[in-house]
Order: C-alpha cells, then structure tokens, then sequence
C-alpha cells in the first residue's frame, strides 16, 4: 500500500488508495466485501476527520475581501460575490455577520438594478440580526428598491413562473430486454417524448459558493448557506429542506471528509453521485428495518422493481439496486475477459467510502445503535458504485447528474431523436417518425454518426468513450454513407427551399415536421438533415 505522505500528495486520493490496494492483491478480488472491510485498517486513509467550523472571525475576513474585489472591479462582481457567499456561510448563525453579509450582498443587487433580489437580501439581513446601529442604511436601500420597482410597474411580491415539469410521453415504455426506451404508438418527428430533471446531482466542488447544491442553480449568487456547516448553499428553501431530507441530513457532519474522498477530476463526482444514490437506500432502511433486508434480498419481490416506468421515484434505489446486480452477475457469467482489477478497485473503494460516510459518523452511529446492516448497506453501495459511470451524466455544465430515463435511451449512429440540455433540464425531441414497437435511440456524440464519421471510426470512438464494442444500430447495418457523399436531390430540395422562404414560422415549423414524416423512407439524405436542423432552430429558440 501506498504510505499516508504519498495519498496526501494525490490528485485523487480515494483512487490512488483503491488502485494501490488491487496493485497489492495482484488484482485478485477478495470473495466479498467483509474480507475487504477486515483488512481494511483507518491508517490507509491519511486525512484526519474534521470539520470546518462556522467562525465569525473568517466571515469579517471573507466580507473585506469582497468589499475590495467589488471597489476594484465593481463592473465584475462576480468574484466579490462568491467573497460574500463565502463569508455568509462562515458566519455564525445567531451572530450579526450573518446579516452584514446579506446586506453587502444586497448593496450589489442593487448596483446591478436588481431589486427584486436586493429586497430578497434586506429582508434576510433583517432577520439574521443586522445591526441597529446600520439599519438606517439599509432602510434607505429597500425604499428606493420599492420606488424602482414601482417605476416599471413590477409587483415586488410576484413569483416567478413557467418552469417546467418532468414529463414523459405515456407512450414511452422499456424495451424488451430492459436497456432501451420504445413506444407503443406511432410518433411524429418533431414530437417531444421526454422532458427530464436530474433526480440528483453534484456540484463541482470549487463552485460550492456559487450554485445551488440541490439544484445546481447559479440564480445570480443569491443562495443561503446551511445553518450547520460551511460547504454548501442554496437557492431556496425548498431546495435547502429537500436536500436536508434526501442526503444532506447524513453529509452535513462530513462534508469537508468527503470533499477530499472524492477530490480529484470530475469523472470523480460519479462516486459521490453513488453515494447520494445510497442515501436513498438508508432513508428506506431507517424507515422499517424489519423488511427492507427482504426486499433487497428476496429475489422475487425484488424483479417487481425491474420496470422503472411503473415506480414511484421512492422506489427508484431498489430498481438501481437490481441493475447493478445483474450487470455484476452477468459479467461472472460472461465468456469475456472479466476485469478482475476493476473489482478490486471497487471493493476498496466502497469498503473506504462506507467507513468514512457511515462508521465515522456520528449521527448515522446513534441511528443504527442496536442494528446488524452493515454488511448489507455496504453490498447495496457497491451495487451502486460498480454501475456508477452508467449512472452518471457530465455532459450538465459544472455538475455531474443522474437522469433515471434520459439514461436508459440506447445510442444510434442514425438516431431517430436528439437530446438537449437547457438549465440542467433535458428535453428528447423526435428528429424522425418513430413507428410502434420501434425504439427511440439518440447520437451519444454528435461525431458518432453517419453523417459525419465513418463506420471504422464510429466504432473505436464509442468503444473508448462509451463501452460500446459491438453497434447493431440502423446505421452501421445498413453501412450507411457519409453525408457528403449523397448525391443532392433537386426535386427535394426544391419542395424544401419553398418551406424556407416562408413568412410564418408556426406555418414553416409544421411544415418542416411534415417533411420529415413524409420523406423518412429515403432517409438519409442531404435535405431531411437540412430539414433537421432548420427544424431544430425553433427548438433552441424555444429553450
């Protein structure tokens, strides 16, 4: 094993200790996770457990440094603002610079003439003991914000609407071999099939202090810091009490030890995404840990489990917990090579995870005081971790996701939907007819078509990129060409240059859409990939 001075000294940690650990073993995996958890010693990790505390001392620090970066650059405040977050969150609750922090905060808001947000952070400042002796100031702020407001004949009080649900079409079912997403009726391009939030997510760690760790907003720096630690914000109350009920209650004492667990390049975030994931199996377990042990290892009940289109999201770990199973005993069962060293890997890791998320902590001791669950929680983590980089999404900027259904879409090199990402909200738009009992498939990369890569090339980049070592798609079995070298089709193109000139976009977009349909037959061809995109503009205008 590697010493302690040499993991300090690691990008990753965590993983250079795991790797380290299978080095050791010969990459021979243990028989299950006890042997690991017997050998495993709390030397190997080198980092103490420690918490940063909420010191005042540090938040008057933090806010002078926002207050220079602001009188420097007063045009760029973003850096002074991250200063004030920063500053917010150290201050101890009960304390006066809890307030000054948000009042500095709104002085911002409202250089910025947004007073919405300003009378946001007066109205916090006030109730977090802003000072008597400055309140005169701030008093003065929140009328001209009034007086402001009511020139643009804005309602102070007005929420803000139009924020989209998660939806799917009804249609949408699991294919039969429960890895792809097909329909049950005939589907016309254009159509939208899926509109998904992240069920979780994790935000890159050197942005605590600027998106919400719940939701992973920005909302402009106006975020509000946990009440116990110093490491995360959120946009709203409702975000900060659902991630207090989904993870956070079990994070909170542990939240720096896991900054430095999963430290190192974002591919990282996958673990930590995992072990939000196992949250969830704890908050059932706690709930009645009579029968949970049951419904995890009773076969049976379990393949009840197997459709996630007929489960509540409360259910969604037990769907996740069967999946990895199966991808594990299907890879012993296999023919194939089986990466042995990848075990070892991640039984270390689930093993050193478990200890530092669940042993070490305190609260989650005094819960299971008096009840044998380790050896099945940490079977239920590493279910979850060996299937991490199938769960996780990297694609969301400065986050790493987990989309339950946007996930299960299988890729094709000649796609019949394409996948966008708009506000960590991902939206499936039918990009040709989808027949029923058809899949829906989109392009992992917009380079893994047949539009622009060739089949030998298509194949080493997915293989690389995302384990895909065999594509049976449409596309390569009909070794479709590349899109330059089909010849243009004057007839169609001429139909679709009398939808380009049009006047009225409602007219031109259906008529695209019925473009589409109607020529899908001798797909592919130069103009339906024109069509596409002229389509598609409307589609990112509506974003």
């Amino acid at each position: 094993m590697l010493r302690p001075e040499v993991i300090k000294q690691l990008e990753s940690p965590a993983m250079g200790l795991a790797t380290s650990w299978a080095i050791s073993r010969r990459s021979v995996p243990c028989r299950n996770l006890e042997e690991v958890r017997d050998a495993f010693k709390r030397k190997y990790w080198p980092f103490e457990k420690d918490k940063v505390a909420k010191n005042n001392e540090k938040a008057i620090s933090l806010r002078e440094q926002g207050n220079l970066a602001y009188k420097t650059t007063p045009k760029d405040a973003d850096r002074a603002m991250e200063y004030y977050n920063k500053s917010i969150c150290m201050a101890v609750e009960d304390s006066e610079e809890l307030g000054i922090g948000y009042a500095n905060r709104s002085a911002v808001y409202f250089n910025r003439k947004m007073y919405r947000e300003c009378l946001e952070n007066i109205r916090l400042a006030k109730e977090h003991h802003y000072p008597e002796r400055l309140m005169n100031k701030l008093i003065e702020r929140e009328e001209r914000c009034l007086e402001n407001i009511a020139l643009s004949n804005e309602n102070p009080e007005e929420a803000e609407t139009g924020e989209k649900h998660c939806s799917l079409k009804s249609c949408l079912e699991m294919s039969d071999d429960g890895k792809g997403i097909r329909t049950s009726c005939d589907l016309s391009a254009g159509e939208k099939v899926l509109l998904e939030k992240p069920f979780l997510l994790v935000v890159e760690p050197e942005l605590a202090y600027k998106r919400c760790d719940y939701c992973g907003k920005n909302n402009n720096f106006n975020l509000r810091p946990c009440t116990s630690c110093t490491a995360v914000m959120y946009c709203s109350e409702n975000c900060q009490e659902q991630a207090l009920q989904r993870y956070h209650q079990f994070e909170c004492e542990i939240v720096d030890e896991l900054k430095l667990l999963f430290r190192g390049p974002k591919a990282n975030r996958l673990l930590h995404l995992s072990l939000r994931l196992f949250w969830h199996g704890v908050l059932l377990y706690l709930e009645d840990p009579e029968t949970f042990p049951q419904r995890c290892e009773n076969r049976a009940e379990l393949v009840q489990y197997r459709n996630p289109f007929t489960l509540e999201p409360s259910d969604y770990f037990f769907y996740l917990y069967l999946k990895g199973s199966e991808k594990l005993a299907s890879k012993e069962r296999s023919t194939e090579q089986v990466d042995l060293t990848g075990i070892c890997v991640t039984q270390f890791a689930t093993v050193l995870i478990y200890y530092l998320a669940v042993e070490e902590n305190t609260s989650l001791v005094q819960r299971f005081e008096g009840k044998e669950a380790g050896e099945l929680l940490r079977k239920l983590l590493f279910a979850l971790v060996y299937q991490a980089s199938d769960l996780a999404d990297h694609r969301p900027e400065e986050t790493t996701c987990f989309y339950p259904f946007s996930r299960l879409i299988r890729h094709s090199c000649a796609p019949t939907a394409e996948r966008f990402l708009h506000n960590f909200q991902t939206m499936v738009v039918l990009k040709r007819p989808v027949l029923m009992g058809q899949e829906i498939t989109i392009a992992y990369d917009e380079k893994l078509t047949t539009d622009r890569t060739t089949k030998e090339k298509r194949l080493e980049k997915a293989s690389s990129g995302y384990n895909i070592q065999e594509c049976n798609c449409e596309g390569c079995k009909s070794d479709y060409p590349l899109l330059k070298d089909i010849e243009k089709d004057e007839a169609l193109s001429k139909e679709l240059e009398t939808i380009r000139v049009e006047a009225n976009e409602v007219y031109q977009r259906n008529k695209l859409a019925e473009f589409l349909d109607r020529y899908d037959n001798q797909y592919p061809k130069q103009e339906l990939v024109e069509a596409w995109n002229m389509y598609r503009e409307f589609i990112l205008k509506d974003l």
